[in-house]
């Protein structure tokens, strides 16, 4: 007697089994202890690091993929380190890595307060048909592009491995956008600080302040030593922002977090961020920095009478910031510093305001 499945009971088993395949061929784990290991999808440009930890209370996962697709054969790789499945929380550092929540729909979502509206785009990307074409023409002509580069690759294997890696993943992504994905806003949020009590681990969460998003947050693990510092810490050599978004309250508390951690007497082993290798605490300096004396140099130069102008000659980063990286035109970083100073001379001057002075149209 031959025996037939239902469409409906064989597609989470073929699901799973494609996951299986991605995260064999197209996810990498590093060890960093016992209890912690990163993760990221190759990509020839690709390194968005997603942090696995395990503790006595279950397995905690520090961000998530752009959509869920592109989250689960991560997981299936933490699941498969580990051993185990029990997924206890998983943290947000940041708006723009919360697209593969709904990999967890069960688990618990802990972010800053400010994520539930930073992530509204996600769910309008779903409900405006106009909007949801765009993402996925948008995302289809990568594909296509990524296949045409594929093409000139030749015989080096190492890089077309990459360009394969790169181009699974942006399929995943559109699969995503053409079924439509739930969109997991946070379920536990906090305005300041959060700690989670995990058994033999802690992981503080700490609000840096509005700048590269609106919710920011670091993820501190004192018994390993290890700052989490999402997209804060982007990567060596790269400014931090303050946003159009950013207030003095956001500037000041950026600085006293940095300070916080380049405390000697705070362990820190090793800085994670998002989108390099691992850092160290020394790497942290120049950010502080950066915000120390662009917020004395704008004071400044308000104080005398300057022009915006005359203040970004003072302090142009060629002069000033030597320590970071001048970004080409095209590139997306282009102009930022300029763009901080800008949000900056705008803060000081609505600091300097007289309180409950009203502001006029020109």
């Amino acid at each position: 007697m031959v025996k037939t499945l239902s469409l409906g009971l064989l597609l989470p088993t073929l699901l799973l089994a494609g996951a299986g395949r991605d995260a064999d061929q197209y996810v990498r784990i590093e060890r960093l202890s016992d209890r912690v290991v990163l993760a990221h999808w190759i990509g020839p440009d690709r390194l968005c690091h997603l942090v696995g930890i395990q503790s006595q209370k279950g397995l905690v996962l520090i961000d998530t993929e752009m959509s869920p697709r592109t989250t689960t054969p991560i997981k299936e790789r933490i699941d498969r380190e580990f051993g185990r499945t029990d997924w206890a929380y998983v943290i947000n550092t940041h708006g723009h890595h919360a697209g593969g929540n709904g990999a967890f729909r069960d688990v618990p979502v802990v972010a800053h307060e400010n994520l539930a509206a930073e992530i509204q785009w996600r769910i309008d990307v779903q409900t405006d048909p106009q909007r949801k074409r765009q993402a996925i023409d948008e995302a289809a002509q990568i594909v296509t592009t990524l296949r045409d580069n594929l093409r000139q690759v030749g015989g080096n294997r190492a890089h077309a491995r990459l360009m394969h890696g790169e181009i699974r993943f942006w399929e995943l992504y559109v699969e995503d956008l053409e079924e439509g994905y739930e969109v997991l806003r946070p379920t536990l949020t906090f305005a300041d600080r959060h700690t989670l009590n995990l058994g033999d681990v802690t992981l503080e969460l700490i609000f840096f302040g509005k700048g590269h998003s609106d919710s920011d947050t670091l993820v501190y693990m004192p018994q390993e030593g290890l700052l989490f510092t999402g997209a804060i810490a982007y990567q060596r050599g790269q400014l931090p922002e303050i946003s159009d978004e950013s207030q003095i309250e956001d500037v000041r508390r950026s600085i006293a977090v940095l300070d916080e951690f380049l405390d000697p007497s705070v362990a820190v082993r090793r800085v994670l961020p998002s989108h390099s290798r691992p850092l160290q605490r020394k790497d942290l300096v120049p950010i502080r920095d950066y915000y120390q004396k662009m917020l004395a140099g704008v004071r400044a130069a308000q104080r005398e009478g300057l022009t915006i102008e005359q203040a970004a000659e003072r302090l142009a980063q060629r002069k000033v910031f030597r320590a970071f990286l001048e970004p080409p035109p095209g590139h997306w970083l282009y102009g930022l510093h300029d763009r901080n100073l800008r949000n900056l001379w705008r803060i000081c001057q609505q600091e300097s305001r007289p309180a409950g002075a009203m502001q006029t149209k020109n």
